[in-house]
Order: structure tokens, then sequence, then C-alpha cells
């Protein structure tokens, strides 16, 4: 009997240790998460529809197995020609599209993700969504019919809908936007609606690659608030040299609940 006693306390004491490990990871891991969950919201959910919106090119008259596209091949000093290749996307639209899957991954979004060209883009924005690039057609929707909407991106300027102004901006530096707002589409409650761009590709790549390293402050500074914030980044310096322009930081007053 006093054997069975003991065992039954240690086996009390090893569950109670993996009891209090298993909270505490649960913690530390919800800590972690917790400013991801707050940009994202209810987008951050694997049983909501999450649609992310690329621009999509292709080439016209094209041969059936050629096209003008040729690859580089540096370490043999030539380029090859590139078949059957017609619709493209533009490798810093690429490049932010990884950017922006990897802080949804982050969040722990996983499922009910679909990727739209542009080209598949028929008006049904039922869902939440992302909008990847600052000169698009679906740009210009989302500044429409989102809300509220601080910036709006022309192919010149970064327009400040609170001022009523454009943004100034420095000689050697690409600009780009990052804008949280509603989703009035959505079917029942609003969804989450972001855009991603910049004037110029490389405006687009910056305002990706500030939201991938900074989600977290984001989240901090601005919990669930739909906002708005300008990045730059160097062109010499390239994207690593992104940084917020914080004097510009635009954010809703109240707190909405999604």
């Amino acid at each position: 009997m006093p054997e069975q006693i003991l065992g039954l306390a240690a086996g009390l004491g090893i569950g109670a240790l993996l009891g209090v490990l298993v909270t505490t990871v649960g913690l530390v891991w919800h800590k972690k998460s917790r400013p991801y969950r707050f940009i994202l919201d209810g987008m951050a959910s694997n049983n909501e529809l999450c649609l992310i919106f690329i621009r999509h090119v292709f080439i016209e008259d094209a041969a059936p197995a050629t096209t003008p596209l040729r690859e580089r091949l540096p370490r043999y000093g030539s380029t090859v020609a590139v078949s059957n290749v017609r619709d493209l996307c533009a490798d810093v639209d690429g490049i932010a599209l990884a950017n922006v899957l990897n802080v949804l991954g982050h969040a722990g979004k996983s499922e009910n993700i679909r990727i739209m060209r542009t080209s598949e883009d028929h008006g049904d924005w039922n869902g939440h969504l992302i909008v990847i690039g600052g000169e698009s057609q679906q740009s210009c929707e989302f500044c429409s019919a989102m809300q509220p909407i601080f910036y709006r991106l022309s192919s010149t300027d970064i327009y400040d809908t609170t001022e009523d102004c454009c943004i100034p901006r420095e000689p050697g530096f690409v600009y780009g936007v990052i804008l949280k707002a509603r989703n009035p589409k959505r079917a029942g409650r609003p969804g989450v609606a972001l855009l991603i761009g910049g004037l110029g590709s490389r405006g687009t790549e910056a305002a990706s690659y500030y939201l991938r390293e900074h989600v977290d402050e984001l989240g901090k500074e601005f919990g669930s608030n739909c906002f708005g914030v300008i990045v730059r980044a160097s062109i010499a310096a390239g994207v690593e040299s992104v940084e917020r322009l914080t004097h510009y930081d635009r954010v809703e007053k109240e707190l909405y609940e999604w």
C-alpha cells in the first residue's frame, strides 16, 4: 500500500509538472502570436476565407512554344530562352506575397487562403482580403470601397486623406504604405482588409518587408484598430533599410469590435 501511494504521488507530481510546462508553453505561444492576431483579427482564423490579390500580367501574340522571356545563368555567363510561359507576376510582387504568407503562417493561418490573380477578380470580395501592389485596379477599388482609408496611392503620389495633401518625398528613396481597413462587402460582419503597396514595385516590396519584420510592433501600437502607415527604403541600401515614418501614422480613434 505505501508503495502504491508513493507511485500515485509521483504520478500526480509528474502530471502537475507537465501541466505547468504545457501551460507555460501555451502562454509563451499566445504572447508571441497575439500581436499578429491584433493586426489580422478574424483573418487569422483557419475557418474564415482570406483572399490575396496579386497582379497578373501576360505576353501577347506569342508563338505556341516560344516567348521573349530569357533566364539568366550567371554561373555559366549566359542566358537561355524560357518556353511555354505566358502568365507572369512581377518578382517584387512574388516577394511581397511570400512576406505576406510568412505573416499569416506565424499567426497560425494555414487554411482557407485563396491567391487570386487580378484577372480572376470578378468583384466578389466576400471575405477577408489582402491586396498587394499600389498601382492596380484592385488597389483603387480597395481605397474606394474599404473603410476607413487614410492614404490613397496614384502612379505618382501618396495622398493623405486626413490632411488633404500629398506626402512629400525625398530623392533616393522608395515609398510604400500599409493600410488596414474594414471590408463591408463581406457577408455578415465586415471583414479585415489589408493593402500592402507602394509607389513603384520597390515600394511594394519595402511595405511587405516592413510588415513581415515589424508586425509585432504594429500590433502592439495599433491593436485591433484600423490604421495607415508610410514606410520608405533607401534605393542604394536596399529593402533592409526600410523605416516607418511615424509622424505620418494614422489610426482610427475608436476601437472597432470586429
